[in-house]
């Protein structure tokens, strides 16, 4: 019985320290600062963008949120007649030029000239690639895809193939 009793206020006491220690603000920036010092920027860690997929008798209308992005930078593939690979790839490039980089050196000798490269404090913007696929029930009419991209929105109609290829086969 004691050592059922230790178990238990030993777990309680482990769980209210957890829990604290989310009550301190400090706590979710701390973890953010270590993601990013181990080389993973919290904007380049993999994400998927935000997508809709509507059907109608004809086809299939996908859209995907991609702010940022380049028409250049995305890539719309139908890898067999029932699956769709999208794919891109975004890179915000920092500022700073090999001039600043001398002038910052310059500074570390004399320490009179200030840099005037900027000092990030928050940088959130999405970086880096992803890679979706979207399978879909019915075979896809690779000849009659239309994608549109605007304001940041990538609009794929698909439309449905044919059924002129489908039969039934009745058994002897």
């Amino acid at each position: 019985m004691a050592l059922t009793n230790r178990f238990f206020n030993d777990a309680f006491r482990d769980m209210h320290r957890a829990i604290s220690l989310m009550d301190d603000p400090s706590f979710f920036d701390n973890a953010r600062r270590s993601l990013r010092s181990a080389g993973s920027s919290i904007g380049s860690v993999s994400r998927y963008p935000a997508t809709s997929i509507s059907e109608t008798p004809e086809g299939y209308e996908l859209q995907a949120e991609l702010p940022g992005y380049d028409k250049k930078d995305i890539h719309i593939d139908l890898t067999d007649d029932h699956t769709l690979l999208l794919s891109g790839s975004v890179e915000h490039r920092r500022e700073s030029s090999s001039s600043n980089q001398e002038q910052e050196q310059t500074t570390a000798e004399s320490k009179d000239v200030k840099s005037t490269s900027p000092k990030w404090w928050v940088n959130e913007r999405v970086s880096g690639s992803f890679q979706r696929s979207f399978s879909f029930p019915d075979p896809i009419n690779s000849s009659g895809i239309k994608a549109s991209y605007e304001n940041g929105i990538l609009k794929i109609l698909l439309p449905k193939a044919n059924n002129e290829n489908k039969k039934r086969i009745t058994i002897d």
